[in-house]
């Protein structure tokens, strides 16, 4: 068997205290299992996507292994992966993995059961990663309240660390061609594409580039440069140096906006899919068109119409939408079970974890308590200076490692279940309920959850944004071991446990013992 180890960053592997817990911990389990260890593999970088080195290394030694080796050893389920990708990647090839301080193992010969909460497991790692995301937006966010831009500079500026040291922006080499820019345009003389071109002859560039239209569009149009920056749709003042006026950025847009209106095109009307579905063939987007002031039919904009992709039919599409956001729909009795039983254990482990650091917490006190003992004792002479360096260093060292297991215990909480189940139960209803809905309502949920649709051959393909894509792949593979064992999609309520009893409990129980 193998053993495979992971931390997400360079700083938790400063820290000195994860890595070589995780290995002291599944080194253990295989002396205890009577297992051979043939090699250990370890990652310092994060899960939520594929490509890791440990985790590619691992899985090519167990593809060629000689000795028939198929058993992985970790920690927990969020150690060996937090993406749906990696996760059908070993699915794929039948290993057996023993998830220690979860008490579980996984083989291809586990109930469908089994499989499915693992996938869920898999969803809730996932949810972490995306939490954590979360968290950074909001620091950024409150950069961009304090005035401060809060992300790479862009055209016309660049980072440099300012005060307190945090990241500002200052103009940089290509700030005079910014306001060159926007005075040319503000007198009204000039197209994008004639001011463009006049740029490219004067030999202008934007960071080493040839200046387009497409590029120039954009510049004119981003407010920072007056002094205030758009950040998550919401305006802010900046605090860093100003390029162009207020009024001649205003001015611009006024010509903008007017050139735009002259060029619109109005669209009659608005049809449920339009702007969301690609052609399969060319890759140009599919529009809808009324026929006989009845019929909605879809057709494909590239190629002068002579592309190969056939008119079709709205309903036709929507029926296939309907049918693919079908993958999400978890059944009802397998999301009573999981408020009743998962977010149930998800509380109790969380009750055991605040436990767990409040003892550690007291322990941390009472070595506390003893180094300041010790310290009046050297003080009044009661013991000799060479006594108090011996007793204080193992004090300190009992001190760092107490301080360094809350840290990781605080660190490694996964996000509350309960939050996912949510968004599962939601999704199901929306996509049940999708071919009730008015058009604006069918948009706006396949806008909230759509990645990418492409249209060929009469067949639709889809893809969803992260966490739904992840929460179809889930929904596939349990369907995928409910095939294999036999259980139709109508039974599937009836494998649920009434309480999920994990393999190989009694180490475990063993394991977490102080």
């Amino acid at each position: 068997m193998v053993i495979y180890a992971r931390v997400s960053s360079k700083e938790q592997e400063r820290e000195g205290f994860s890595i070589p817990a995780q290995l002291e911990l599944l080194r253990s389990y295989a002396r205890t299992q009577g297992m051979v260890i043939l090699r250990e593999f370890v990652d310092i970088e994060s899960a939520s996507v594929g490509g890791r080195t440990g985790f590619g290394e691992m899985l090519a030694f167990l593809k060629k292994s000689q000795n028939g080796c198929r058993t992985i050893l970790v920690e927990k389920t969020d150690r060996l992966y937090r993406n749906i990708r990696d996760y059908v990647a070993v699915d794929e090839y039948g290993f057996t993995i023993h998830f220690v301080k979860e008490g579980c193992i996984l083989s291809p010969d586990s109930r469908s059961s089994e499989q499915f909460i693992h996938g869920i497991k898999v969803l809730m790692a996932r949810n972490y990663s995306r939490n954590l995301g979360e968290e950074t937006h909001k620091g950024m966010l409150q950069k961009a309240r304090s005035g401060l831009y809060p992300s790479c500079a862009p055209a016309g500026y660049r980072n440099v660390e300012g005060p307190d040291n945090k990241r500002t922006i200052v103009p940089s080499s290509d700030a005079p061609t910014i306001i060159r820019l926007f005075d040319a345009f503000a007198t009204g003389q000039y197209s994008l594409k004639v001011l463009a071109a006049k740029a490219r002859a004067e030999g202008l560039t934007i960071r080493g580039r040839r200046l387009h239209k497409s590029t120039l569009h954009q510049i004119l149009r981003k407010r920072i440069y007056s002094g205030e920056f758009d950040w998550d749709g919401v305006t802010y003042a900046g605090t860093h140096e100003v390029l162009v006026s207020r009024e001649t950025w205003q001015t611009v847009q006024a010509l903008l906006n007017r050139r735009a209106e002259t060029n619109q095109h109005r669209i009659k009307r608005d049809f449920a899919f339009t702007g969301l579905v690609s052609c399969g063939h060319c890759g140009c987007s599919l529009v809808g068109e009324l026929k006989k002031q009845r019929y909605v039919y879809y057709h494909c904009t590239g190629h002068r119409g002579k592309c190969a992709e056939p008119y079709t039919r709205e309903e036709a599409m929507q029926d296939q939408f309907a049918t693919s956001l079908r993958a999400l729909v978890i059944p009802p009795g397998v999301l009573n079970w999981l408020h009743e039983a998962v977010v149930d254990s998800d509380v109790n482990e969380q009750g055991a974890r605040e436990r767990e650091v409040k003892r550690l917490q007291d322990q941390h006190r009472r070595v506390e308590n003893k180094l300041e003992a010790i310290y009046e004792d050297r003080l009044e002479g009661r013991i000799t200076t060479e006594l108090y360096d011996r007793k204080a260093g193992d004090l300190r060292a009992q001190s760092l490692d107490l301080l360094g297991r809350m840290n990781e215990m605080r660190g490694n909480a996964p996000a509350p279940v309960q939050d996912a189940v949510d968004l599962m139960e939601l999704t199901s209803r929306a996509a049940d309920l999708f071919l009730m809905q008015p058009t604006h309502e069918k948009q706006r949920f396949l806008r909230l959850v759509l990645k990418m649709a492409t249209w060929q051959d009469g067949r639709l393909c889809t893809e969803f944004e992260d966490p739904f894509e992840s929460l179809k792949r889930s929904n596939q593979l349990s369907k995928t071991k409910h095939q294999e064992n036999g259980i139709a999609i109508a039974q599937i309520e009836d494998w649920l446990p009434e309480r999920y009893i994990t393999r190989n409990r009694n180490w475990h129980a063993r394991a977490e013992r102080p």
